[in-house]
């Protein structure tokens, strides 16, 4: 008696199997139909294809956020340097003192040459209703520049090198530091 029932528990179940696995074909060759008869052949293939699309462009999204956020960091550093650097070139201004710009190196035995440089074209009537795009307007006044040279002529060159004439710069006065004032004249005896 219980080989009767066991027989017919195994029978049910695999009856039921079959009947399961019939139900699933039957399921995916009515999808199948229908996505033939309303044209959606290969929507599963596209949501998919899609999906990864999509979880791509987001980690390329988070990418270029983070990179704007660095970005947006350097440019605010630069910005805050660019006060500070303002402001320290404002109060030297201010100071009295004068600002000195060095050309070559400081070598014993190489003379020192300070030299008087404007810009001819800052301070012009030309330029005098907006600053100039390339050049600082202290230009309109003399600057003074000590270049270290073996000769004026080469201390010259080097000013002009530094400071084209092309652009504007024009050397005012030059002197060796070193020179004497006056020569001391001798009486002949």
């Amino acid at each position: 008696m219980w080989h009767d029932y066991t027989n017919a528990l195994i029978a049910a179940f695999g009856l039921s199997g079959l009947a399961f696995g019939i139900g699933q074909l039957a399921v995916m060759l009515g999808e199948r139909m229908i996505e033939k008869r309303h044209g959606t052949t290969g929507v599963r293939d596209a949501m998919v294809r899609r999906a990864k699309m999509e979880a791509l462009f987001e980690a390329r999204r988070n990418d270029r956020v983070t990179e704007l956020r660095e970005a947006a960091a350097a440019v605010e550093e630069a910005v805050r340097d660019r006060a500070v650097l303002e402001r320290r070139l404002k109060s030297a201004q201010q100071s009295g003192e004068s600002l000195v710009r060095l050309i070559g190196e400081e070598v014993k035995g190489t003379p020192c040459y300070i030299a008087m440089v404007a810009n001819k074209y800052v301070g012009t009537a030309d330029f005098q209703q907006s600053q100039h795009a390339l050049i600082d307007s202290s230009w309109a006044q003399p600057q003074t520049i000590e270049v270290w040279a073996k000769s004026m002529a080469e201390a010259r060159a080097e000013i002009e090198r530094r400071y084209p004439p092309a652009f504007g710069y024009v050397v005012t006065r030059m002197q060796d530091v070193g020179a004497p004032a006056a020569p001391a004249i001798a009486k002949a005896g």
